[in-house]
């Protein structure tokens, strides 16, 4: 259930810096999701865990997934910090948590999600939140379930069965979706306070 907007909520340190275009973190961010997604496919089609492509690109297929996780996680605090400035106040979680949360067992779960609530509301105000719940969702069954297939005795972490596959294709997708919209809904609230004074030249100027 929701916090309504007017419910007291813990003070958390308030970023008082200013507000940078996040357009490159997001094009970075977007790149090595997508490039991730791909590796992962290229390795179920060529067979999963048992193929020989599996062993020679596994070191590579780690690296590209710590890579990915630190430049998606650089996008989302930039835009954890931009949307202070947009909607201060109004943040339930501090900006520290855009990172640290991730990290934390079972917080992991629910808190970034309430997090990316407060940035796309803060950056986008007009519109419905379908797409966070989307990829949280998506995001939920290829991490959440693959952990749980593991606990039921599946023989290895990396099977590469079709179902978690095709999941984790979705949340990809969804996720370069949804950098794009919240960029660009932080782009244009960027180009707005630029055209607006003191920042717009005017006809006297």
């Amino acid at each position: 259930m929701e916090i309504e907007q007017n419910v007291p909520r813990p003070r958390a340190l308030v970023y008082g810096g200013p507000v940078a275009d996040p357009r490159r973190p997001a094009l970075a961010a977007q790149l090595m999701i997508g490039g991730y997604t791909v590796a992962q496919l290229a390795v179920a089609v060529a067979g999963g865990s048992r193929s020989a492509f599996f062993r020679q690109f596994s070191p590579v297929s780690t690296l590209l997934f710590l890579a990915t996780i630190a430049v998606f996680l650089c996008w989302f605090h930039r835009c954890r910090l931009n949307a202070e400035q947009f909607a201060p106040g109004t943040h339930r979680f501090s900006s520290g948590l855009a990172i640290g949360a991730w990290f934390i067992p079972v917080v992991m779960w629910w808190i970034p999600r309430r997090i990316t609530l407060d940035i796309w509301r803060a950056g986008s105000p007009v519109g419905g939140v379908w797409l966070v719940n989307a990829w949280w969702v998506a995001w939920l069954g290829k991490t959440v379930g693959g952990a749980i297939a593991i606990e039921l005795g599946a023989p290895r972490p990396y099977t590469y069965s079709p179902i978690e596959e095709t999941v984790g294709v979705v949340a990809g997708v969804l996720a370069i979706l949804l950098i794009h919209r919240v960029t660009a809904g932080q782009h244009a609230r960027v180009r707005a306070a630029m055209q607006s004074p003191p920042f717009a030249r005017t006809a006297a100027s």
